[in-house]
């Protein structure tokens, strides 16, 4: 007795020291990355973590249409966005927190498959392991499903042991949490259900009975986000509406298995409204959510059937991609970041070292029982069902952990071997040397479309803080990397015609859209450039071309209008008619509606110009679960932003209200534009204007001193002083 006290305490101290270590290496992390400018690069799926995060903690809790993505970890980022305050440690602290109790949990369930030594050693190995703490780091769901489902197997192998029926309810509620995290989880569900189902290989009332418990645990927590998707998009989709659409990404003719790739016109940069608009086009009506994953995944399996050896090769290739020693990028480049942390970059634990020796563990504990037999079946069937996608690092982290597990279980097993035969133990380190090699040699080559979508990423966020000299380093690096990535030379371009050399942009401009005539982005820009140059003519030409290909965008459409406003034989009847177009063609997008309105200021048609605005206050932003400006930095349709843009409608409303001389009005719009954005200052001008011309100086007075002290370099507010009461 004294001596098994004896050996929990030291297992106790050495998890202790463990998890010590752990939580001291990512919070150094977190240091160190918070001063780099990469700190704040958020990526594509993050930058949609993050925003969508922040509409959830600014109340928008039900949202608008079907999850795209799973919604777990997304509530979960609102939650405490809402509690702390949005900001980039907060989610990264929570990534932290994961990881630390992941490491926890490897450690148990090392322990409970194998031995406490077992366990410790995984953990310790996890905790030093440098793409676990990479990943933590980046606001991605992945971490989190780990972690679930970690916790999940952990409690159904304690219910294994004491058959008590709530264990098996609570861990069906974490297979269940996971499941909404990433829907991929329910193929764990599955094997372990099954499992259960014939349990002594035989299928009973009983074994139903206890299959139950666990299933309506899963349930219980899928069936909240089905009756949501069915409560406000009206369409019956389980969890997430973007299976279909990733399945297509894995299975058609541009399919290369490791980058979230598309056939042209897509691309690497495709958007939710463009396979929405592309299934709706194929099929004739307008579709959901589901109907549109439905459509790609219909399509996916066509494209299996008609070339069935071409994708026998593609899934082996994706297969051999599973156990490489190769960390593959789908959002920031994995190698550029590591190479610049000295503790990640010289960091020796590589999928590489684990791979051969979790390979001999799994063949080693087959026949330990039916735990160790569990986790090898489900990295099995995990693997070969995940790579009907598209594989990248990210999507085999929640292995990792059994991976680790059954490495430091093979390690002990070939120590054991030189112990008590060499000649076997010899045998076995061949083994091991081989699939090492196998792992370590490049096969076949990854896409490097990630080293290269990294550099222009880091020009798009210095095109965002508007150092355009720093953004054309990038985006250098990145032409001379690939001349024809997409847009390079767009953004480029971009940064050129900011900078007011109209020559360079236009060469830039025209080298994208000749390298992707089928994208509309260039032929806006081009657009965009002609206008400034006065030359109308080329601009709606550009224009013209961009809004076929894609009818759907609201910057198409604007410049558009702009262009269309200039033409000397467009009369006022004639552009209200393209103005009624192109806000049924953006869902009367907001931004649309107030340049509409400007435009017929400008050709003193007041009525029509108040009739925008009035749409522009009534105007909806685009469901934050599929809005694709959500993926980008400069998120336009954040809830800020639209609140500016109903401030400026409200005060144009406040202008055309006072030159009417309907000041009651006047004043009561400019209220609700300062209202709805306090940083408006125009709107203090016509609220001051309105006070004087109503003749209640008094509160004209009010309003100026607050103006003053508020926009104090503001020259129009400033030029009121002579009016104000004295």
């Amino acid at each position: 007795m004294k001596n098994l006290l004896h050996e929990h305490k030291k297992e106790f101290y050495w998890l202790l020291f463990v998890l010590i270590l752990a939580v001291s290496i990512r919070i150094y992390h977190l240091v160190q990355y918070s001063q780099m400018p990469d700190w704040d690069q958020l990526t594509i799926d993050n930058n949609y973590h993050h925003h969508w995060a922040e509409t959830i903690a600014n109340g928008n809790i039900w949202g608008d249409t079907t999850y795209f993505r799973a919604p777990f970890y997304i509530y979960c980022l609102g939650l405490l966005y809402a509690l702390f305050g949005s900001s980039l440690w907060v989610g990264r602290l929570f990534g932290l927190a994961i990881g630390l109790v992941s490491v926890f949990l490897t450690f148990l369930l090392g322990r409970k498959i194998f031995s406490s030594k077992i366990g410790l050693g995984a953990a310790l190995i996890q905790a030093l392991s440098p793409i676990m703490i990479f990943f933590e780091g980046e606001l991605l769901l992945d971490p989190l499903f780990m972690v679930l489902m970690q916790a999940a197997l952990y409690l159904f192998l304690i219910w294994r042991k004491n058959q008590l029926r709530r264990i098996l309810f609570l861990s069906g509620i974490l297979f269940g949490l996971a499941s909404i995290t990433r829907p991929t989880g329910l193929i764990v569900v599955g094997i372990v259900a099954i499992m259960l189902l014939f349990k002594n290989k035989t299928l009973t009332r009983e074994n139903l009975k206890t299959s139950a418990f666990l299933l309506v645990g899963v349930i219980l927590m899928i069936a909240p986000v089905f009756l949501r998707n069915l409560i406000v998009a009206h369409d019956p989709v389980m969890i997430a509406s973007q299976g279909g659409i990733n399945l297509y990404i894995g299975n058609n003719e541009a399919a290369d298995g490791t980058s979230a790739t598309l056939p042209e016109p897509f691309g690497i940069n495709w958007h939710i409204q463009d396979i929405t608009y592309e299934a709706e086009k194929a099929m004739h009506r307008k579709l959901r959510p589901g109907e549109v994953s439905s459509y790609w995944t219909k399509k996916a399996l066509n494209w299996i059937v008609s070339n069935p050896g071409t994708f026998i090769i593609l899934y082996l290739k994706k297969l051999y991609f599973q156990v490489a020693n190769l960390e593959i990028s789908n959002n920031r480049d994995i190698y550029a970041f590591f190479y610049k942390l000295a503790y990640l970059r010289y960091n020796p634990i590589s999928f590489g070292l684990l791979f051969p020796l979790a390979f001999i563990g799994a063949l080693a504990a087959w026949k330990q029982g039916f735990e160790s037999r569990l986790i090898i079946l489900i990295l099995l069937i995990y693997i070969l069902s995940s790579s009907l996608f598209f594989i990248s690092s990210r999507f085999r982290l929640p292995l990792l952990p059994y991976y680790i597990i059954l490495a430091v279980f093979g390690f002990s097993f070939l120590m054991t071997l030189y112990r008590d035969n060499l000649k076997k133990a010899l045998a076995v380190t061949s083994v091991i040397i081989l699939l090492a090699v196998f792992s370590f040699y490049t096969l076949f080559t990854p896409s490097r479309k990630g080293f290269t979508q990294t550099l222009v990423s880091q020009g798009l966020y210095y095109i965002h803080t508007r150092d355009y000299p720093k953004a054309i380093t990038y985006l250098k690096q990145a032409w001379n990397l690939d001349k024809n990535f997409l847009e390079t030379n767009l953004n480029l371009g971009i940064c050129y015609f900011r900078m007011g050399n109209t020559d360079s942009a236009l060469f830039y401009f025209s080298r994208e859209r000749d390298n992707f005539p089928l994208r509309s982005k260039a032929y806006n820009n081009l657009a965009s450039l002609f206008l400034v140059n006065g030359d109308i003519d080329r601009a709606l030409e550009q224009i013209n071309i961009s809004l076929t290909l894609k009818p759907y965008d609201p910057v198409a459409n604007m410049i558009y209008l702009r262009a269309a406003a200039l033409k000397e034989d467009i009369t006022s009847d004639s552009l209200a008619g393209l103005i009624a177009s192109a806000t049924e063609r953006t869902n009367s997008d907001i931004y649309l509606l107030n340049e509409a309105a400007a435009l017929m200021l400008h050709r003193h048609d007041t009525v029509r110009s108040e009739l925008y605005l009035q749409a522009a206050l009534t105007a909806q932003s685009p469901p934050i679960e599929t809005d694709d400006y959500a993926f980008s930095k400069d998120f336009r349709n954040r809830p800020k932003n639209i609140a500016h843009e109903k401030a400026k409608a409200y005060h144009q409303l406040g202008y055309l209200a006072g030159i009417r001389g309907d000041f009651l009005n006047s004043i009561r719009y400019s209220q609700e534009a300062i209202r709805s954005d306090p940083a408006l200052s125009d709107a203090y001008v016509n609220l001051i204007s309105g006070y004087l011309s109503s003749g209640n100086r008094q509160a004209a007075d009010s309003v100026y001193k607050t103006a003053v002290a508020k926009f104090p370099d503001n020259s129009q507010i400033n030029r009121l002083r002579t009016l104000m009461p004295q």
